[in-house]
């Protein structure tokens, strides 16, 4: 119904991990690991949403011709337990989801958030309690 763009892509290279918990749902979406992602359980995936734990090359110009992953940026993604990521979401590296937590549909997201929060926006901010 939301208009899927592609299948579900997961993939870890360059010594990436994936850990994907019990009972998810992941619609037409990417999840890229060059570092470590792990998604807790009960977590549903939006269509076309992107979770990147890099940057997927190097930043300077000088350092991208050619290319090395060494030099590409990456830090973990953590995804708490019985979150919801709306369609069209991308979740940055170095983020960190609490429990329970809902992703506004189009969302980017970076940074640290607590359990039990609604976060939208480009850039994602909370914006109330997840009661």
């Amino acid at each position: 119904m939301v208009g899927l763009y592609q299948r579900t892509i997961i993939v870890a290279r360059y010594g990436g991990k994936i850990h994907i918990g019990c009972g998810c749902g992941i619609s037409g979406s990417t999840i890229y690991a060059m570092d470590n992602i792990s998604i807790g359980n009960n977590v549903l995936i939006g269509g076309n949403c992107k979770i990147i734990d890099n940057d997927f090359h190097p930043l300077q110009d000088d350092k991208r011709h050619p290319q090395r992953h060494e030099d590409i940026k990456k830090k973990p993604i953590l995804i708490g337990d019985g979150c919801f990521i709306g369609a069209n979401s991308i979740i940055l590296k170095g983020t960190t989801i609490g429990k329970n937590c809902v992703i506004g549909a189009g969302s980017v997201v970076h940074g640290a958030f607590p359990d039990n929060v609604i976060i939208a926006g480009n850039p994602a901010k909370i914006i109330k309690e997840n009661k």
